[in-house]
């Protein structure tokens, strides 16, 4: 062979080989849960949502319900998931779980027995909860758990923030495995749920929940950095003293996330109550899909009241394949309602306007009580435009207890006198639903002041098109 044709022959199989290496290394930089560039440009709610997407495109729902009868139990069943597949595991009981099963329509249910274990207390409790969320993103603990999310470009996208005493501990598990957020405790009494905090009480809270966040490491101070999002999961009160006008509560979830001059730094979120039903919101912000829609209208077609119509909602919702029942004046009444809430509804999402107080709702031409509210056969998110609906969540026999206890998994209600603008008009939340952000993110004023609308439920669960499962058979238990 001819040396210079050799020579030729050499400098392009080197030439090759480097390129090959090349692209090796691009393929081992691949970051998976990393935005792409141009959801960066989104707002940072859209952003959120878009990140919480990324999840699901990188870890599938496997098609089956897994039941167990403990905490115990729950807690080595969750260590099953992985990068392949996670699922619904729920805490069985004769009233949510029915429901759950009913709407997500599983190809496989599997009950396991119990493992006859009690649960550690103390320090051990902690690291055994923060191992089986690490369990989740095939890491063993919290370091080895970073370390995996900095290898896949995961940046977290809020905290989720617990007590190891409290019943709805589980969930909080649950909810930091699969969303992928930092798992930490805060101990403490801050109330019970229908409770008002004093001033000082607030502060207290305020200052421990900020320490919190600020323990994980993450940045946190601006909206659109890493943590946008904080979701309480445990007891304390719904509302505090207003700073201003102590004869006035303001929402526990719309004062936490922020600056010292009420700048807001994140948006809040909280689960609280036995661990049945913490478990089964959870499970159902994460897994089931919304395809129906309620829309009632109560308001006039006149004056302030126009803004908060529901034609335009219903329009958005349909481009999400939503099927959608509206009802608007002159067909919304008492006498529309009760016929509506004689039968179990089968609604994903409640959309609805009215007037009225804790324990009655002005529907039309007359007022219903909290006893017309319906039973729900499939667990469904709520959003009430009216006053006083969620003051004391934690009593079925108001307006937010009696939709929590029939099934709602995620509630937007005032727990005070709001105004009419302090509620996003229904267009407005849904353009934002459409464009990929979280439900709870979506029904708030975001550059507002503190102020009395409180968000129930997971804030990263989304609104959005049905997603992909894989068959039980592509990942055992």
């Amino acid at each position: 062979m001819n040396p210079k044709n050799l020579q030729i022959k050499l400098l392009a199989l080197t030439l090759l080989l480097c390129l090959s290496q090349q692209l090796i290394a691009c393929s081992l930089l691949k970051k998976p849960f990393q935005l792409p560039p141009s959801a960066k440009q989104e707002p940072w709610a859209v952003q959120t949502g878009l990140r919480v997407n990324i999840l699901r495109d990188n870890i599938p729902i496997v098609n089956r319900i897994v039941l167990v009868p403990d905490e115990a139990t729950f807690l080595a069943a969750i260590q099953k998931w992985n990068l392949k597949g996670h699922w619904p595991i729920l805490l069985e009981d004769n009233k949510y779980t029915p429901m759950f099963i009913k709407r997500f329509q599983a190809a496989e249910i599997v009950r396991l027995p119990s493992i006859k274990q009690q649960l550690p207390k103390g320090q051990k409790l902690q690291q055994l909860m923060l191992n089986a969320s690490a369990a989740a993103w095939n890491a063993t603990n919290t370091q080895t758990l970073k370390a995996k999310w900095t290898e896949l470009g995961w940046e977290p996208p809020g905290v989720v923030i617990t007590s190891e005493n409290d019943p709805a501990r589980i969930a909080a598990v649950a909810l930091a495995a699969d969303r992928g957020q930092p798992l930490v405790f805060l101990e403490g009494n801050f109330g019970k749920p229908n409770d008002t905090l004093n001033q000082q009480q607030w502060q207290t809270l305020q200052t421990a929940v900020t320490t919190a966040v600020e323990s994980t490491g993450y940045f946190y101070s601006q909206l659109g950095d890493v943590i946008d999002t904080i979701t309480i999961v445990r007891q304390l009160a719904v509302k505090y003293q207003s700073p201003e006008k102590p004869e006035e509560q303001l929402a526990v979830t719309d004062g936490l996330g922020r600056h010292p001059n009420g700048e807001r730094w994140a948006a809040a979120g909280w689960i609280y109550g036995s661990s049945v039903r913490s478990i089964y919101q959870v499970m159902c912000s994460i897994f089931l899909d919304s395809q129906t829609a309620m829309l009632y209208d109560s308001y006039p077609k006149e004056g302030s009241w126009e803004k908060y119509e529901m034609n335009s909602a219903s329009s958005g919702l349909k481009t999400l394949g939503f099927d959608v029942k509206l009802v608007e004046q002159p067909e919304s009444s008492l006498q529309k309602w009760r016929t509506l809430a004689s039968k179990e509804w089968e609604f994903d999402l409640i959309l609805m306007n009215s007037k009225g107080y804790q324990k009655s709702f002005q529907v039309g031409n007359g007022d219903a009580l909290v006893e017309d509210i319906p039973k729900l056969k499939f667990p469904a998110a709520v959003h009430m435009i009216h006053s006083w609906s969620a003051a004391a969540p934690d009593d079925k026999n108001t307006v937010a207890g009696r939709w929590l206890e029939n099934g709602a998994y995620a509630y937007v209600g005032s727990v005070n006198e709001p105004f009419l603008s302090a509620f996003i008009p229904p267009k407005l939340m849904v353009d934002r639903l459409v464009r990929s952000a979280p439900f709870l993110i979506a029904s708030r004023q975001l550059e507002s002041a503190p102020w009395k609308i409180a968000t129930i439920g997971d804030p990263l669960m989304s609104i959005g098109k049905p997603k992909p499962r894989i068959p039980p058979t592509q990942q055992p238990i």
